[in-house]
Parts: structure tokens; C-alpha cells; sequence
């Protein structure tokens, strides 16, 4: 049991395929973590805010981890814990594909304007602004990220 009294509340989605299908499965697998995170008593905001990283995640796991690879595996796992101040919840990301820590990308220049800007490296700005916390580590051929964050409570309806 928690501090809160109630016990932690857990999700695991997995995906599996080519880029072009697991690509499809991002948002309905982004859609049930909002809805786990609401239901585990999450307020809308902070609820909203780890979809939209989840979809992040997710979308560079698909698009980046398997270059050149035919298909590969990964899975998402949600965890909404109690706390005294709010619901303390965690996302690992893990996939077999190439190698890459994303704590230890560099952020953009977001002074430099558009035109001069490299493209990429705003959902890492993002992520690391809606979270937390993140840790990378890589283990048995698999890329394991974490993200947390602590989530007011969904204030009751009366």
C-alpha cells in the first residue's frame, strides 16, 4: 500500500512490427494512457501533459529505432502511485533498437530562428519540461527510458 492508502495502479502496452505498423498504434495506445492516468485519479492537465509525452516517446521509438531494420519490438508501461500530494507516475519506454540516450541529446538553440534551426530536438526540449525526471539506461540489447512525474489529483465532481 501507499501512503494515500490505495494501491499503485500499473499499464504495459506493447508493439510490434515495421514502422508503418506500430505507427497507426501510437495514439490509441496514447489515448489509454490519458485515460489509465484520468482513472487513476490524475487531474486533466497533468494527465494530458504525459499523453503528449508518451506520444512523443512513442513516435521517435517508431520512426528512429529500428533504421534500416525491417521490424522490432518495444513496449510502454505506466505507473500512477498514491502519494499524500498526488499520484507520483512513471513511463518506461523500452525497445530493441539502436542505442541512443536521449538525457544526453542537446537541446536546440530556441534563440535562433526558425530558418537557421536544425530540425529535431523539440520533444526532447518538451519532455524534459513536462517531466520531472527522466533516466536512460540500456540493457539486454534494449533501450529502457523513464520519465516521471508527480500529478495533482482529479478534484472530486460535486
Amino acid at each position: 500500500m501507499t501512503a494515500a492508502g490505495q494501491p499503485p495502479r500499473r499499464l504495459r502496452l506493447e508493439f510490434s512490427g515495421s514502422q508503418a505498423q506500430i505507427l497507426p498504434l501510437i495514439m490509441p495506445h496514447v489515448r489509454t494512457i490519458g485515460a489509465f492516468l484520468r482513472d487513476a485519479g490524475c487531474a486533466a492537465g497533468p494527465a494530458q501533459k504525459l499523453a503528449i509525452v508518451a506520444e512523443e516517446i512513442l513516435t521517435n521509438i517508431a520512426q528512429h529505432a529500428w533504421a534500416g531494420a525491417p521490424a522490432g519490438r518495444g513496449s510502454v508501461q505506466v505507473e500512477a502511485v498514491p502519494q499524500d500530494e498526488g499520484i507520483e507516475v512513471t513511463l518506461r519506454a523500452e525497445d530493441d533498437g539502436a542505442a541512443f540516450d536521449p538525457t544526453r541529446a542537446p537541446e536546440p538553440d530556441l534563440d535562433t530562428t526558425l530558418e537557421d534551426r536544425e530540425i529535431g530536438g523539440l520533444g526532447i526540449v518538451m519532455i524534459r519540461r513536462m517531466t520531472d525526471r527522466q533516466t536512460w539506461h540500456r540493457t539486454a540489447g534494449r533501450n529502457v527510458f523513464e520519465v516521471a512525474k508527480r500529478c495533482a489529483r482529479a478534484q472530486p465532481r460535486g
